[in-house]
């Protein structure tokens, strides 16, 4: 192993780590937010709204991230759109990843006892306020561990980006490998960047978790 090698190609390596922040955490900011759309679909008293969802949920989670990746960036300039790659890439990580977090979400407010609602409610809270003040803080802790590992999966899963040419860490690391003929070298040194990326996330999710002012 040249250790030489690869700290002369860190450089380069971490410019392309910045992409991957960027790419994990635009990625991570949507699914949060499509997330809760897709739980509140998921639990909508609507029939129609509710199969919509599960349809949503289930197609999502059971097709491959790269196909979704191609449909959206070689798909869509057939009706007469041409996303560019970072966009289609984060679009793509953006559904796939709301479908797992609206789901995680689903499963912390159910594991929040009803009667503590029920009690919020004979107490004289509205609906709204006793969901907001009561339940939702609970849910939110329990669900951190699980929102943990799936950043750490979406910061995985933005390797994928780089089939269409965006210049993240592992796209970077293709390019140095042509340059450098050092494959062990050059991709130990991208897998101990992804591995510290999401040593960092998981470390920030749990004392991000501990500073919630309410315990589950």
């Amino acid at each position: 192993m040249d250790l030489r090698l690869i700290l002369r190609i860190l450089p380069d390596l971490l410019e392309g780590l910045k992409l991957t922040v960027a790419l994990a955490a635009c990625s991570l900011l949507g699914a949060a937010i499509g997330g809760v759309a897709v739980m509140l679909a998921r639990r909508s008293s609507l029939t129609l709204v509710r199969r919509m969802a599960i349809g949503f949920i289930e197609i999502m989670r059971n097709t491959p991230i790269m196909v979704q990746i191609f449909v959206i960036y070689f798909g869509l300039p057939s009706p007469g759109l041409y996303p560019d790659a970072f966009p289609s890439a984060v679009a793509a990580l953006v559904l796939q990843n709301s479908a797992y977090i609206g789901e995680i979400y689903r499963a912390g407010l159910a594991s929040v006892n009803r009667t503590q609602m029920e009690a919020a409610l004979a107490l004289g809270m509205l609906p709204r306020t006793a969901l907001w003040a009561i339940v939702v803080p609970q849910a939110l802790r329990r669900v951190m561990p699980a929102l943990g590992n799936q950043a750490v999966i979406i910061i995985k899963d933005s390797s994928i980006a780089s089939t269409i040419a965006v210049a993240e860490l592992t796209h970077t690391g293709k390019l140095l490998l042509d340059r450098s003929a050092a494959p062990y070298e050059t991709f130990l040194a991208v897998g101990l960047l992804y591995l510290a990326l999401s040593l960092t996330t998981l470390f920030a999710m749990r004392l991000l978790a501990r500073l919630l002012p309410v315990r589950a």
